[in-house]
């Protein structure tokens, strides 16, 4: 199935219409249409990026149906669908980022890096101590908070 068919069955199984889908991220109604009858060729990392925060879809998931990353052999395998990891450290330090609108400096991403260090802190504790334990360290971690 070629990337404009897959795209229009996404924006259906939504239930966008196109203008809503064009409303949603910032790509243009005509674009849209062009890309869905075939008439564009695959578009930008960025146009994709627009159209995943517009469907709600991982990048990634388009990124992968646009031909920009080839999927693993065990994605490959017959009902066998594993997204790729994205290491979230690396992701923001090198990609351009919106969050509602708002366009994230490289002081907002370093404090959206230290926040989350401190988030799964704790985590990483728990993993390097119990890497035996068959309890995994999230399990741990959300029992002991509800604990308290």
């Amino acid at each position: 199935m070629d990337f404009y068919d897959q795209l229009r069955d996404m924006r259906k199984l939504k239930g966008f219409t196109i203008r809503e889908l064009a409303d949603r991220s910032g790509v243009s109604a005509a674009y849209i249409s062009q890309l869905e009858n075939g008439n564009r060729g695959v578009p930008s990392p960025d146009v994709l990026m627009k159209l995943s925060e517009g469907l709600n879809i991982p990048y990634t998931e388009l990124m992968q149906i646009a031909g920009y990353l080839e999927k693993t052999d065990s994605d490959k395998e017959e009902g066998s669908y594993k997204k790729p990891r994205v290491n979230l450290r690396r992701f923001l330090r090198e990609n351009d980022l919106i969050f509602d609108g708002i366009e994230l400096t490289e002081t907002d991403k370093e404090w959206i890096e230290r926040m989350l260090t401190v988030m799964f802190w704790k985590e990483k504790q728990l993993l390097s101590k119990d890497e035996q334990t068959a309890e995994s360290p999230r399990e741990a971690v959300e029992f002991s908070y509800e604990s308290k």
